[in-house]
């Protein structure tokens, strides 16, 4: 059986670079972002006067709802990092790896991939595995990065609140990016993959932020948002992630099953 991973193992070779790159912009952005903190706590009461004045939809897109003071030490790490910033940056990183797939198709150069002496599932699963990968390590330097930030800062935010924050982010990354592999798999096209995955998740931010305002159309269908799942300032909070990341995880592999469904019953395209 032909298990090292070969295909995996090659692409995370190929995206060295691309992962040092994001790793560092990441690093910088966070420490940027909470390097201003102390300003912004010392200046608390003003801030939030001004932020008061905002309407509640303009507050909860902003990760600034719930109640929660946007300047306390959790209400920052939310609103700056955790709830826009980060889950920003990973889906387009995750979409990009997901989208991937098609690319093959598309370029012209499925015939050299397909033609090994594996299964198309075994491909299919290999590039999954791939984006899984690259977008845990990134949301790892982010752990890494929040942690040693915060304690120069001295905000007072507990290692394990961090940790499942980071680890829910990644939860999140791979439902969105995993539906890019799962209509990559589907049409062979990269466009309407990186397409469908970016709508459901801007769609998903809005509906979830605008539903935490308080406007009914959009807390009817907040249930089917990803981001309504993801709920990260409850595990910034609590220190613990909420129940509904598990809607997450079943996002993730019920995306990997239709995916190697889908691939093994349709006729790929040359180019």
């Amino acid at each position: 059986m032909t298990s090292s991973l070969v295909l995996f193992r090659r692409a995370l070779a190929d995206r060295r670079r691309w992962l040092l790159g994001w790793s560092v912009g990441i690093v910088l952005l966070v420490v940027l972002t909470l390097a201003f903190w102390p300003s912004f706590r010392d200046k608390a009461d003003d801030m939030n006067e001004m932020v008061a004045n905002l309407p509640d939809s303009v507050k909860s897109l902003f990760g600034m709802g719930g109640g929660v003071d946007p300047f306390s030490p959790v209400g920052y790490l939310s609103s700056q990092v955790y709830a826009f910033m980060l889950p920003l940056l990973l889906a387009i990183a995750g979409i990009g790896i997901g989208g991937s797939l098609a690319g093959d198709e598309e370029h012209g150069v499925a015939e050299s991939v397909y033609v090994l002496p594996v299964p198309r599932r075994r491909i299919v699963f290999e590039r999954w595995l791939t984006m899984v990968a690259l977008t845990s390590l990134l949301a790892v330097v982010t752990f890494v990065a929040v942690l040693v930030t915060v304690r120069l800062v001295d905000m007072p935010v507990g290692t394990m609140a961090l940790w499942w924050a980071s680890v829910t982010s990644a939860l999140l990354t791979w439902s969105i990016a995993g539906l890019a592999v799962l209509v990559g798999a589907w049409t062979g096209r990269r466009g309407v993959a990186i397409t469908v995955a970016t709508v459901i998740a801007v769609a998903g931010y809005v509906i979830t932020g605008l539903a935490d305002a308080g406007i009914g159309f959009f807390e009817t269908l907040e249930p089917v948002s990803l981001f309504t799942h993801y709920d990260v300032l409850h595990s910034l909070a609590q220190g613990r992630p909420p129940w509904s990341a598990l809607v997450l995880v079943a996002v993730t592999l019920v995306s990997l099953g239709l995916a190697l469904w889908a691939i093994d019953r349709r006729d790929l395209r040359a180019g």
